[in-house]
């Protein structure tokens, strides 16, 4: 044989690069919704570098977003706005007002407001001014007299309806008056007295002596009896 061959031990030890390990599991998403992130480890452990060996090159932390998606936004309710004007001067009227849902307004699958957008509320509870109306006119009268220009009347009522809560009275007369039996009335005829006797018819032996009167104190008139 010409070589021969043995088995010796550096005093030295070599050097031994590091190797990384396998990567973690990611870690749980740093928020639930809009733009989270995690990440993962690994180690420079298998093996660790030795005796001068290279560290692992490279990252040992990995980042990355997650859970990308906008969170939800719950709507909420502006201020009310402004009462609004009475829906009439008097006799129970309503005001309204409203609120928008705007915020914010809901979003990306967020709750929407609870409650009423319009609140209604009584205005103006008195009553309303009543004017007062005529009654339509009562009958005539009898006449005051049966002959010789007389008066009727006939009436009516401020009542149709009664003036309330400061309405107006009624305008006009509540009585009117007209003439009636205009004809004159009967004038029965009177006589006059006796004239005085004339002398008589002859001057001796059964003679006639007529005296008169007239029917003229009055004379009978307008259907009125002859004496």
């Amino acid at each position: 044989l010409n070589k021969e061959t043995k088995t010796c031990v550096s005093q030295q030890s070599c050097a031994i690069d590091g190797k990384w390990s396998p990567w973690d599991d990611w870690s749980q998403c740093s928020t639930s919704c809009g733009n989270g992130w995690e990440k993962r480890e690994r180690w420079c452990s298998q093996p660790y570098p030795q005796h001068g060996g290279r560290h692992c090159v490279g990252d040992r932390t990995e980042v990355k977003s997650c859970n990308l998606r906008p969170c939800p936004v719950d709507g909420k309710w502006s201020p009310w706005g402004d009462w609004s004007a009475c829906s009439v001067s008097c006799g129970n009227g309503r005001s309204t007002r409203r609120r928008e849902c705007s915020q914010p307004y809901p979003q990306h699958g967020g709750r929407r407001c609870v409650g009423d957008r319009t609140e209604v509320k009584s205005c103006n509870l008195r009553s309303c001014p009543v004017h007062g109306k005529w009654s339509p006119w009562g009958d005539w009268s009898e006449c005051s007299v049966s002959c010789n220009k007389g008066q009727s009347t006939r009436r009516r009522e401020c009542s149709q309806p009664y003036p309330q809560h400061g309405g107006r009275r009624c305008v006009g007369d509540r009585t009117e008056v007209k003439s009636c039996n205009l004809r004159p009335c009967p004038v029965d005829g009177k006589w006059l007295p006796w004239g005085n006797w004339p002398a008589c018819s002859v001057s001796c032996g059964n003679g006639q002596s007529t005296r008169r009167r007239e029917c003229s104190q009055p004379y009978p008139q307008h259907g009125g009896r002859r004496c």
